[in-house]
């Protein structure tokens, strides 16, 4: 988003991956969050937007929300186990703040589509390793499962 909008957009669709990291784009918002190993610095946020986080998170929890349909003729009955939790998506609009470290000017007004994807899946692939082939590698199989789900969700 930070990069979009220093780069003159004002009308921006993003997929944020964590709601801190959206909230902490807003006034009021954090500087600094722990990354998510020990090992990795902090990360940094630049506030850009002058709308308090607060009044965007109430925003964000108003959208409207798609949940997967039944899964009786659309998935393989014998799988019951789900990946998707729900499919959230939404406008806010808001103005910037000047911010020249981030290269964003102030006054500017921006659209945000937010489009948010929860599943069980939200944390990155499980590391496996073959011990049979010597093949190490991160296991996609369920990010399969969670790409069928919201293909049926979108598609109902």
């Amino acid at each position: 988003i930070l990069q979009a909008v220093a780069a003159g957009a004002t009308d921006v669709t993003s997929y944020p991956g964590d709601m801190r990291g959206l909230l902490n784009l807003f006034a009021g918002g954090n500087s600094t969050l722990n990354g998510p190993d020990p090992c990795f610095t902090n990360w940094l946020f630049f506030q850009i937007f002058s709308t308090p986080w607060q009044t965007i998170e109430a925003e964000v929890k108003s959208f409207q929300c798609l949940q997967e349909p039944s899964k009786e003729g659309k998935l393989d009955p014998a799988d019951a186990h789900s990946h998707l939790i729900s499919i959230c998506f939404g406008t806010v609009t808001t103005k910037t703040v000047e911010n020249t470290f981030a290269g964003v000017q102030g006054g500017r007004e921006v659209k945000l589509h937010i489009v948010i994807v929860q599943s069980t899946l939200d944390s990155p692939p499980v590391p496996v390793h073959d011990f049979t082939s010597g093949q190490a590698g991160l296991d996609w199989r369920p990010y399969r499962r969670l790409v069928t789900e919201i293909s049926t969700t979108m598609g109902s």
